[in-house]
């Protein structure tokens, strides 16, 4: 009988079959078709179980978001609250409908929808979002309420909003007015998620992700393909991108989820893919939720 030793982890291999995954008799390194409650640290060097996990607040939770400027949000219980640094909760508004809730800054404006129901946060207090006069009374009639939708990101002075393949964007001035015959954009499939990086936008969709570079959709923005797999709906952060290579200027960038693994998002319609060879879900998740931990990112998926 043959024997193995098993010193280090080459990561996950989830696309070859069981017999194929490679290990190298010299090292003893080797690739993992499965890891369950195991973080591998040190490229692959040591592994630690997980602590497990226990419950931290009582309540129906949901749709957490953490603001520019630190401040917490989520739904418990179907209402819209602060979550205090004590883990106190303050309320904001009731909702009526139980869609999941997307959120966007934008300055000092927090804007969040449920896809029926929309509001925005100043200065820690719920408002609604639109019904404001346009300042220039001639113009004022040709301005509405920004409408509802499912993703939502704060991009270039403009909040962007994803209903279906529509993509609507307001016209400035904190994000209140929006033009209904003229403010949007239609994409080749279901949005899903929202990612701006510092010189344009990807639009992730159930037909795959697009870059639509430039930050003016006044004056045209180019839509560029750039991934053939669909991104996860909420699943993507903003990042830097000096924090994953040194290859590319320092810049703002963005990270999600597809059904092959992390996928990063630079300037430029750059994406890269590093876990697609070697990772593949059975079938794409409907939906998750993301967190950066320090330097990693932590994301559960709902099958």
């Amino acid at each position: 009988m043959r024997s193995l030793v098993f010193q280090s982890w080459r990561g996950l291999n989830t696309v070859s079959s069981p017999e194929a995954l490679r290990h190298d008799p010299r090292t003893g390194a080797f690739e993992l078709a499965v890891a369950v409650n195991v973080d591998v640290l040190d490229s692959g060097r040591r592994a630690k179980t997980r602590p497990g996990f226990g419950l931290a607040l009582p309540g129906d939770w949901r749709d957490g978001y953490t603001a520019p400027d630190g401040r917490a949000y989520a739904v418990k219980d179907n209402v819209l609250v602060e979550v205090l640094g004590d883990l106190s909760t303050r309320p904001l508004a009731a909702l009526a409908t139980s869609g999941r809730v997307a959120w966007a800054a934008l300055d000092d404006l927090v804007f969040w929808t449920s896809g029926v129901e929309s509001g925005m946060i100043r200065a820690g207090e719920a408002l609604a979002w639109g019904g404001k006069v346009y300042p220039e009374a001639s113009e004022a009639g040709r301005y509405v309420a920004p409408p509802p939708g499912t993703v939502l990101a704060g991009f270039a002075g403009r909040v962007w909003i994803g209903a279906g393949p529509l993509l609507h964007y307001t016209d400035g001035d904190d994000g209140q007015f929006y033009q209904d015959a003229a403010n949007y954009l239609e994409m080749p499939g279901e949005i899903t998620v929202l990612a701006p990086v510092d010189d344009g936008l990807y639009v992730g969709t159930t037909a795959g992700v697009w870059f639509l570079a430039g930050t003016d959709p006044t004056t045209g923005l180019q839509m560029v393909p750039v991934s053939s797999d669909a991104a996860t709906p909420c699943t993507s952060l903003p990042i830097r991108s000096d924090e994953i290579t040194q290859k590319y200027n320092a810049a703002g960038a963005a990270i999600w989820t597809s059904r092959h693994g992390i996928v990063f998002g630079l300037t430029g319609g750059i994406v890269l893919q590093p876990t697609k060879d070697r990772v593949a879900l059975d079938a794409p998740a409907q939906f998750g939720a993301a967190c950066l931990v320090g330097r990693r990112y932590v994301v559960l998926l709902h099958p």
